[in-house]
Protein backbone atom coordinates (compact mmCIF):
# COMPACT_ATOMS: atom_id res chain seq x y z
CA UNK A 1 0.00 0.00 0.00
CA UNK A 2 1.14 3.65 -0.93
CA UNK A 3 -1.46 5.15 1.49
CA UNK A 4 -4.21 7.48 0.74
CA UNK A 5 -4.17 10.51 -1.00
CA UNK A 6 -5.74 12.36 2.51
CA UNK A 7 -2.11 10.56 4.35
CA UNK A 8 -0.05 12.53 1.75
CA UNK A 9 -1.94 15.60 2.28
CA UNK A 10 -1.63 15.52 6.18
CA UNK A 11 1.99 14.56 5.60
CA UNK A 12 2.19 17.54 3.46
CA UNK A 13 0.92 19.77 5.40
CA UNK A 14 3.11 18.89 8.53
CA UNK A 15 5.83 19.05 6.57
CA UNK A 16 4.82 22.72 5.41
CA UNK A 17 4.13 23.89 8.88
CA UNK A 18 7.44 22.58 10.22
CA UNK A 19 9.13 24.49 7.24
CA UNK A 20 7.66 27.33 8.18
CA UNK A 21 9.69 27.73 11.77
CA UNK A 22 12.97 28.87 10.34
CA UNK A 23 11.78 31.80 8.21
CA UNK A 24 9.57 32.78 11.36
CA UNK A 25 13.02 32.12 13.44
CA UNK A 26 15.16 34.40 11.12
CA UNK A 27 12.91 37.00 11.24
CA UNK A 28 13.77 37.73 14.88
CA UNK A 29 17.44 37.14 14.42
CA UNK A 30 17.59 39.70 11.45
CA UNK A 31 14.79 42.27 11.39
CA UNK A 32 16.60 44.18 8.86
CA UNK A 33 15.51 41.32 5.91
CA UNK A 34 12.11 41.17 7.39
CA UNK A 35 10.56 41.57 3.78
CA UNK A 36 12.58 38.58 2.34
CA UNK A 37 11.68 36.12 5.48
CA UNK A 38 7.89 37.03 5.16
CA UNK A 39 7.51 36.26 2.16
CA UNK A 40 9.67 32.73 2.94
CA UNK A 41 7.26 32.10 5.62
CA UNK A 42 4.40 33.22 3.47
CA UNK A 43 5.18 30.43 0.92
CA UNK A 44 5.23 26.98 3.46
CA UNK A 45 2.91 28.93 5.62
CA UNK A 46 0.37 29.03 2.69
CA UNK A 47 1.28 25.45 1.53
CA UNK A 48 0.82 24.10 4.62
CA UNK A 49 -2.75 25.33 4.81
CA UNK A 50 -3.52 24.16 1.26
CA UNK A 51 -2.15 20.83 2.37
CA UNK A 52 -4.34 21.00 5.68
CA UNK A 53 -7.67 21.38 3.41
CA UNK A 54 -6.65 18.83 1.21
CA UNK A 55 -6.10 16.60 3.73
CA UNK A 56 -9.90 17.51 5.48
CA UNK A 57 -10.87 16.89 1.72
CA UNK A 58 -12.17 20.82 1.54
CA UNK A 59 -12.09 22.31 -2.15
CA UNK A 60 -12.43 19.45 -3.71
CA UNK A 61 -14.20 19.39 -7.11
CA UNK A 62 -15.14 16.76 -9.96
CA UNK A 63 -14.58 18.66 -13.55
CA UNK A 64 -14.86 16.57 -16.76
CA UNK A 65 -15.02 13.41 -14.68
CA UNK A 66 -11.41 13.67 -13.11
CA UNK A 67 -11.12 15.09 -9.38
CA UNK A 68 -9.54 18.19 -8.68
CA UNK A 69 -7.95 19.65 -5.48
CA UNK A 70 -8.92 23.26 -6.11
CA UNK A 71 -6.81 24.15 -2.60
CA UNK A 72 -3.84 22.91 -4.81
CA UNK A 73 -3.98 25.45 -7.72
CA UNK A 74 -4.89 28.04 -5.14
CA UNK A 75 -1.74 27.39 -2.85
CA UNK A 76 0.64 27.31 -6.60
CA UNK A 77 -1.38 30.79 -7.90
CA UNK A 78 0.00 31.94 -4.38
CA UNK A 79 3.10 30.26 -3.80
CA UNK A 80 4.93 30.21 -6.70
CA UNK A 81 5.00 34.29 -7.22
CA UNK A 82 6.55 34.41 -3.81
CA UNK A 83 9.03 32.46 -4.47
CA UNK A 84 10.07 34.43 -7.50
CA UNK A 85 9.44 37.20 -5.81
CA UNK A 86 12.40 36.51 -3.06
CA UNK A 87 14.59 35.64 -5.83
CA UNK A 88 14.13 38.96 -7.45
CA UNK A 89 14.54 40.53 -3.97
CA UNK A 90 17.80 38.54 -3.85
CA UNK A 91 18.74 39.47 -7.03
CA UNK A 92 17.41 43.81 -6.58
CA UNK A 93 15.78 43.51 -10.40
CA UNK A 94 13.24 45.83 -9.94
CA UNK A 95 9.59 45.43 -10.47
CA UNK A 96 9.60 45.32 -14.17
CA UNK A 97 11.23 42.28 -14.38
CA UNK A 98 9.45 40.44 -11.55
CA UNK A 99 5.96 41.43 -13.35
CA UNK A 100 7.40 39.56 -16.36
CA UNK A 101 8.25 36.63 -14.14
CA UNK A 102 4.76 36.85 -12.57
CA UNK A 103 2.58 37.26 -15.39
CA UNK A 104 4.18 34.10 -17.18
CA UNK A 105 4.19 32.53 -14.34
CA UNK A 106 0.28 33.02 -13.43
CA UNK A 107 -0.25 32.07 -17.39
CA UNK A 108 1.49 28.47 -16.82
CA UNK A 109 -1.51 27.70 -14.02
CA UNK A 110 -4.18 28.99 -15.41
CA UNK A 111 -3.54 27.35 -18.46
CA UNK A 112 -2.97 24.08 -16.40
CA UNK A 113 -6.34 24.29 -14.70
CA UNK A 114 -7.46 24.88 -18.31
CA UNK A 115 -5.96 21.61 -19.45
CA UNK A 116 -7.34 19.98 -16.11
CA UNK A 117 -10.75 21.24 -16.55
CA UNK A 118 -11.22 20.68 -20.16
CA UNK A 119 -11.47 17.52 -22.22
CA UNK A 120 -10.65 16.78 -25.58
CA UNK A 121 -7.61 18.66 -27.95
CA UNK A 122 -8.31 22.19 -26.40
CA UNK A 123 -6.63 20.34 -23.36
CA UNK A 124 -3.74 19.10 -24.82
CA UNK A 125 -3.57 22.56 -26.21
CA UNK A 126 -3.73 24.51 -23.05
CA UNK A 127 -0.86 21.94 -21.66
CA UNK A 128 1.59 23.21 -24.55
CA UNK A 129 0.37 26.66 -23.97
CA UNK A 130 1.85 26.23 -20.08
CA UNK A 131 4.59 24.60 -21.45
CA UNK A 132 5.50 28.12 -23.61
CA UNK A 133 5.16 30.12 -20.53
CA UNK A 134 7.38 28.38 -18.32
CA UNK A 135 10.03 27.91 -20.95
CA UNK A 136 9.54 32.16 -20.49
CA UNK A 137 10.27 31.78 -17.06
CA UNK A 138 13.52 29.62 -17.82
CA UNK A 139 14.47 31.86 -20.08
CA UNK A 140 14.65 34.58 -17.62
CA UNK A 141 16.00 33.47 -14.50
CA UNK A 142 18.67 31.99 -16.49
CA UNK A 143 19.20 34.87 -18.61
CA UNK A 144 17.33 38.03 -18.35
CA UNK A 145 17.30 38.21 -14.68
CA UNK A 146 21.51 37.18 -14.17
CA UNK A 147 21.99 40.43 -16.23
CA UNK A 148 19.74 42.88 -14.64
CA UNK A 149 21.04 41.68 -10.95
CA UNK A 150 23.19 43.82 -8.65
CA UNK A 151 23.86 41.50 -5.89
CA UNK A 152 24.38 42.98 -2.29
CA UNK A 153 27.78 40.14 -2.30
CA UNK A 154 28.83 37.06 -3.89
CA UNK A 155 27.29 34.79 -1.22
CA UNK A 156 23.54 36.34 -2.45
CA UNK A 157 24.43 35.25 -5.91
CA UNK A 158 25.55 32.28 -5.56
CA UNK A 159 22.15 31.66 -2.87
CA UNK A 160 20.19 33.14 -6.09
CA UNK A 161 22.07 30.44 -8.47
CA UNK A 162 21.34 28.08 -5.94
CA UNK A 163 17.87 28.48 -5.47
CA UNK A 164 16.93 29.46 -8.81
CA UNK A 165 18.89 26.05 -10.49
CA UNK A 166 16.71 24.09 -7.62
CA UNK A 167 13.05 25.86 -8.53
CA UNK A 168 13.84 25.33 -12.29
CA UNK A 169 14.88 21.50 -11.93
CA UNK A 170 11.62 21.18 -9.90
CA UNK A 171 9.48 22.72 -11.78
CA UNK A 172 10.25 21.13 -14.84
CA UNK A 173 9.09 17.78 -13.25
CA UNK A 174 5.20 19.05 -12.57
CA UNK A 175 4.31 18.87 -16.45
CA UNK A 176 5.27 15.13 -16.25
CA UNK A 177 3.55 14.35 -13.04
CA UNK A 178 0.66 16.15 -15.10
CA UNK A 179 1.06 14.16 -17.99
CA UNK A 180 0.85 10.49 -16.14
CA UNK A 181 -1.44 11.50 -13.76
CA UNK A 182 -5.16 11.43 -14.22
CA UNK A 183 -4.98 15.16 -15.82
CA UNK A 184 -2.94 13.47 -18.71
CA UNK A 185 -2.44 9.67 -19.46
CA UNK A 186 -3.97 8.26 -16.62
CA UNK A 187 -0.88 6.16 -15.55
CA UNK A 188 -0.67 7.05 -11.77
CA UNK A 189 -3.45 6.65 -9.83
CA UNK A 190 -4.80 9.62 -7.70
CA UNK A 191 -3.06 8.44 -4.52
CA UNK A 192 -0.14 8.05 -5.94
CA UNK A 193 -0.03 11.46 -8.32
CA UNK A 194 -0.31 13.11 -4.70
CA UNK A 195 2.73 11.73 -2.91
CA UNK A 196 4.53 12.41 -6.13
CA UNK A 197 3.56 15.71 -5.65
CA UNK A 198 3.63 16.52 -2.22
CA UNK A 199 7.27 14.94 -2.36
CA UNK A 200 7.81 17.62 -5.17
CA UNK A 201 6.23 20.32 -3.06
CA UNK A 202 7.90 19.58 0.81
CA UNK A 203 11.47 19.99 -1.66
CA UNK A 204 10.63 22.72 -4.13
CA UNK A 205 8.97 24.96 -0.97
CA UNK A 206 10.11 23.58 2.32
CA UNK A 207 13.16 22.72 1.26
CA UNK A 208 13.80 26.46 -0.82
CA UNK A 209 13.04 27.93 2.31
CA UNK A 210 15.38 26.09 4.77
CA UNK A 211 18.22 26.58 1.98
CA UNK A 212 17.07 30.56 1.78
CA UNK A 213 17.48 30.92 5.51
CA UNK A 214 20.73 29.40 5.85
CA UNK A 215 21.86 31.48 3.38
CA UNK A 216 20.19 34.58 4.67
CA UNK A 217 21.78 33.70 7.97
CA UNK A 218 25.51 33.81 6.25
CA UNK A 219 24.57 37.46 4.56
CA UNK A 220 23.63 38.69 8.71
CA UNK A 221 26.71 37.29 9.51
CA UNK A 222 28.95 38.68 6.86
CA UNK A 223 26.39 41.89 7.79
CA UNK A 224 27.86 41.58 11.05
CA UNK A 225 31.61 41.08 11.04
CA UNK A 226 31.42 43.96 7.94
CA UNK A 227 30.12 46.21 10.75
CA UNK A 228 32.58 45.16 13.64
CA UNK A 229 35.48 45.05 11.20
CA UNK A 230 34.10 49.07 10.16
CA UNK A 231 33.91 50.45 13.73
CA UNK A 232 37.27 48.43 14.53
CA UNK A 233 38.82 50.81 11.96
CA UNK A 234 37.08 53.82 12.98
CA UNK A 235 38.70 53.39 16.67
CA UNK A 236 42.06 52.46 15.05
CA UNK A 237 41.78 55.90 13.48
CA UNK A 238 40.95 57.78 16.42
CA UNK A 239 43.64 56.90 18.55
CA UNK A 240 46.11 58.86 17.35
CA UNK A 241 44.27 62.35 18.53
CA UNK A 242 43.84 61.09 21.29
CA UNK A 243 47.12 60.74 22.10
CA UNK A 244 47.76 64.43 21.30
Amino acid sequence: MIGTSTTWAAIGAVGMTLGTLPPLWGLRRDPERRTHYLVLAGVTGVAAVAYALMALDVGTVSVSGRVVAVPRYVDWLITTPLILLFLSLLGNTGRGSLVRLVVADVTLLVLGGVAVAVPGTVRWLAFAGGLAAFGVLVYDLYGRIPRLASFETERARILFITLRNLTIALWTLYPVVWVLAPSGLGLLTRDMTMLVIAYLDLISKAAFVAIAVDGMDALADADRRDAGAATADRGSDAEPGTAD
